[in-house]
């Protein structure tokens, strides 16, 4: 009788997934970067699974991982989108005029 073993990486996409979200609102860098990892991770970690799913445990961590990865990563985006945004308009309402003139 085979024994099943722990999915490689589902943990840790979880992990990265969660934290993805919680730093989704600082200037949506770290949001992308934990997002962007724990997607790729759970790719593979999936392409695994599915090669032997009798062998493995661990697949709801990578779902639930992988969902939340994808939560993190629209969010990064949408607020990187908007503070590049917000810099541009902010950039566009300053005298130009005045500040080469000095």
């Amino acid at each position: 009788m085979e024994t099943k073993q722990q999915l490689p990486n589902a943990t840790l996409v979880l992990i990265f997934g969660i934290v993805s979200i919680v730093t989704c609102f600082c200037y949506g860098i770290l949001g992308l970067i934990f997002g962007i990892v724990a997607l790729v991770l759970a790719k593979n970690a999936k392409e695994l699974y599915l090669q032997n799913p009798e062998l493995y445990t661990g697949y709801e961590n990578l779902k639930a991982g992988k969902i939340c990865a994808l939560i993190g990563t629209i969010m990064s985006s949408l607020y990187l989108l908007f503070f590049i945004i917000y810099i541009l308009i902010m950039g566009a309402m300053l005298p130009w005029s005045e500040v080469f003139n000095q």
